[in-house]
């Protein structure tokens, strides 16, 4: 019995000794556990304490600054503007970026007008130097115009005086038959061997063929024949002509119609050839 009775108590003793270790375990693990949080918490209280500090420094500084923003304002006359006056500085400072967004937008607008402007100063210059080639272009032009139009005045004057001249050679004045021993008066128009062009003369031979009569002869003929129809016509040089029928040309001359028509022209040609040789 007294041998049960120890193994009993060991039994228990054992039991009660684990009960125990278990106990300190869980006590041991519980402090552990309690010092983590009394570190964390001591580490709150120290940053608590660090930010109560802080507060009091910036609320301490945002006094003193309110002091110096109400100076401020009172100075530039913000206080006094209705534009700003009830605005607090936040609002004022809001209003303050958005100006300055505004300036950025503003300055880059400018400088994309600044590129523009570039650009169409490039232009003009390009159109004030085509400008000035198309200047210079219409004055040779109005030059060459000028020059052209004084050439045609130049051309038609002479063509005129060339008109005239043949005109004069082709159908001679009428005038009285030169007297004896008075000098015969050339015409003005008549052109000389000086004023006729080289490519211009007439070759000697120009008025003889081969197989037809000379002039003389043709023109007594030609003389006989109008002689014979009984006409009349009046010549610058003297001769008549005689016909039913007249036709008064320029210069007085007076040719008939008839069938003798193509022999009075005959006749008149040998006399302007030969007043011109």
């Amino acid at each position: 019995m007294a041998e049960k009775k120890e193994n009993v108590s060991k039994f228990e003793m054992l039991k009660l000794l684990e009960k125990c270790r278990k106990e300190r375990d869980d006590a041991v693990h519980r402090e552990s556990i309690m010092r983590e949080k009394l570190r964390q918490y001591e580490s709150r209280m120290r940053s608590t304490e660090l930010l109560k500090q802080k507060f009091k420094t910036m609320t301490s500084e945002n006094k003193e600054l309110r002091k110096h923003v109400k100076t401020l304002r009172q100075e530039i006359g913000l206080e006094a503007s209705p534009k700003f006056n009830g605005k607090t500085t936040k609002d004022i400072i809001s209003d303050m970026h958005e100006k300055e967004r505004q300036c950025s937008f503003l300055v880059e607008k400018t400088g994309r007008l600044s590129l523009t402007i570039d650009d169409l100063t490039a232009e003009l210059a390009n159109a004030v130097t085509s400008k000035t080639l198309l200047e210079y272009q219409v004055q040779s032009l109005q030059q060459n115009l000028k020059d052209m139009t004084n050439n045609q005045r130049r051309l038609l004057k002479l063509w005129e005086d060339k008109r005239s001249q043949r005109e004069q050679l082709t159908l001679p004045a009428i005038g009285l038959p030169q007297r004896p021993g008075e000098k015969s008066v050339s015409h003005k128009g008549v052109q000389t061997e000086m004023s006729i062009d080289s490519a211009q003369k007439l070759p000697h031979n120009a008025f003889q063929t081969k197989s037809s009569p000379s002039p003389r002869s043709r023109h007594h003929k030609t003389r006989s024949s109008i002689d014979k129809q009984g006409g009349l016509t009046t010549l610058g040089n003297g001769h008549q002509l005689r016909n039913d029928n007249h036709h008064t040309l320029g210069n007085g001359l007076q040719l008939g119609n008839g069938n003798h028509q193509r022999e009075k022209e005959d006749l008149f040609h040998y006399e302007t050839n030969e007043h011109i040789l």
